[in-house]
């Protein structure tokens, strides 16, 4: 194969339909089912790039707009961010670099974009590592009370829609000292449980985002039209979304798919009802990897317990805007980054780190200790500059919780 023959092209919006091919050939445990669902609903959002030859499609990466909430100076701000779907190649010409090339030049336009970060879901952490993304997410294995597990099966095993109700113990014990009155209150100690309709959605809104915004520092945003598409996901995967009501006020939901066997989804519960629903021990594992596409826009987002000045060098083997000198200071209010002269920089006492290293670090999964090395300056000032790192406001609280 002659490389000079070949050619990345730009897909988009109702262009990306045209993968499906090579995603059915590529994802073959995918069914139909779910992949009428994404290119009917999804691939018409994204955009794509196609490295091609002679016309014939070789290998392509999908990257699908999301917008995330990240908490800053105590209130949220709504970013642009890219989850990277479909990254894969025709079979007989894998283990030429494709994947590398389409990922670099997708990971430069993002980066021209302005965008902080990017990620996505890896079918093996070892295929993103080189190009130096970073875990910034993990999933809980979220599993249902037996009782409740029961529910969840009759709900989606019958032909009907109607809700069924399960008691509420804590209730019924808060009762106690006025049984009477309680009594008085229909379906008292009964929790509602029913299938999430469309008419539902803007009040599962105004429930979830306070929830939400009270337990992560970042999160995809949840609007109407997220949860309408969640909707028709579940449906792809064969499952469904749930209400838990408590005299008819949302008290939770759960998105429960069975595509490859009963997973919960998502849930997302308020504290008191959670005891009553899931079991207490949620394992979770890694899911989600990230990578920095634009340092300044990246570190603008973060903020330091105290007042930090740190020079430092960032070595980026995918986007060479990012690579050089850059000046950050960051302090409990604000955050600046600029570029540096590099001849006058390497006098100084500087920070090295990458983008795996970094994102890491920021994201709270590794130790400014384990992400910075130093140059320059003298043992007590590097460590100076170590402890300084260390009272950065990582970002641990995360929610990116998106299959596709």
């Amino acid at each position: 194969m002659e490389l000079q023959k070949q050619r990345i092209r730009r897909l988009e919006a109702d262009g990306c339909r045209s993968l499906r091919q090579l995603w059915e050939e590529a994802f073959a445990e995918d069914t139909k089912l779910f992949n009428d669902y994404y290119f009917d609903n999804k691939a018409e959002k994204n955009r794509a790039l196609i490295l091609e030859e002679d016309g014939k499609l070789l290998s392509m990466v999908s990257m699908t707009p999301y917008r995330v909430c990240v908490k800053t100076d105590g209130i949220f701000r709504k970013i642009e961010s890219t989850y990277l779907v479909g990254v894969a190649t025709r079979q007989e010409w894998r283990r030429h670099g494709f994947m590398g090339r389409l990922l670099k030049e997708a990971c430069r336009e993002l980066n021209a974009a302005g965008q902080p970060f990017a990620f996505l879901q890896p079918a093996a952490p070892e295929i993103y590592e080189p190009f130096q993304f970073a875990y910034i997410y993990d999933k809980p294995r979220w599993s249902f009370r037996p009782e409740f597990g029961l529910t969840a099966d009759d709900l989606l095993e019958g032909e009907s829609r109607e809700p069924v109700f399960i008691r509420d113990g804590r209730k019924i014990l808060q009762a106690a000292e006025n049984v009477l009155e309680k009594k008085e209150q229909p379906g008292y100690g009964m929790l509602e449980v029913r299938p999430m309709e469309e008419e539902d959605i803007p009040e599962v809104v105004r429930f979830a985002v306070p929830l939400l915004e009270r337990r992560f520092q970042v999160y995809t945003e949840r609007s109407a039209a997220y949860y309408e598409m969640m909707l028709k996901e579940m449906y792809a995967q064969q499952g469904d979304s749930f209400l838990l009501l408590d005299d008819k006020r949302i008290v939770g939901y759960f998105l429960y798919s069975r595509e490859k066997g009963p997973v919960i989804q998502e849930a997302l519960v308020y504290p008191e009802f959670e005891e009553l629903v899931l079991e207490p021990d949620i394992v979770s594992e890694p899911a989600i990897m990230g990578r920095i596409v634009s340092l300044p826009a990246m570190l603008s987002l973060i903020r330091g317990r105290q007042n930090l000045d740190v020079l430092l060098k960032y070595e980026d083997g995918m986007i060479e805007e990012n690579n050089g000198f850059f000046r950050w200071q960051t302090g409990p209010g604000e955050s600046s980054v600029y570029r540096m002269d590099a001849e006058k920089a390497r006098q100084q006492i500087y920070a090295e780190t990458s983008p795996e290293l970094l994102t890491a670090f920021l994201f709270g999964r590794r130790t400014a200790e384990e992400c910075f090395s130093f140059r320059n300056g003298y043992q007590w000032e590097q460590e100076g500059l170590l402890r300084g790192l260390e009272r950065i406001k990582t970002i641990r609280d995360v929610c990116i919780n998106e299959i596709v």
